[in-house]
């Protein structure tokens, strides 16, 4: 019934018909169902009780993580963190912490999730929403 006009088409607009299938098809196969790359924010208690499962990592500026940081972490400012890659393993959980949750730290953890790090953990309200006790 609904094949009469089917007959009417050229060789060339099923073959266009028939790959817009395909690559939509290939595209939703190559989605992400567990979508494990993406940013998870947590609050601190959640980020203190997972952060030795993975690398802790200090965007901060040198000087701010000198006068006080998360017992434990490295210090890599933002600028410097994407050209020492090679010094973090992509096959350990990223931990981050910065001054705030927003705007450059975000930035940064979807670079490293582009470049194959994952996942990438935020802390919640950055160090200034850190309850705990912090290395001085």
């Amino acid at each position: 019934m609904f094949l009469v006009g089917l007959g009417d088409m050229s060789a060339t607009t099923w073959i266009v018909v028939i790959g817009a299938g395909l690559v939509l098809g290939l595209l939703i196969s190559r989605r992400n169902p567990n979508n494990k790359d993406q940013i998870v924010d947590l609050k601190a208690e959640d980020f203190r009780a997972n952060m030795r499962k993975g690398q802790l990592i200090d965007i901060r500026r040198e000087d701010a993580y000198k006068s006080e940081r998360i017992n434990g972490s490295r210090n890599f400012p933002k600028r410097s963190l994407l050209q020492n890659l090679f010094k973090l393993r992509a096959d350990q959980a990223i931990f981050l912490v910065a001054d705030n949750d927003r705007g450059q730290v975000k930035s940064i953890a979807r670079k490293l999730i582009k470049k194959g790090y994952h996942p990438v953990y935020v802390l919640v309200g950055g160090i200034k929403e850190w309850p705990y006790q912090l290395k001085k």
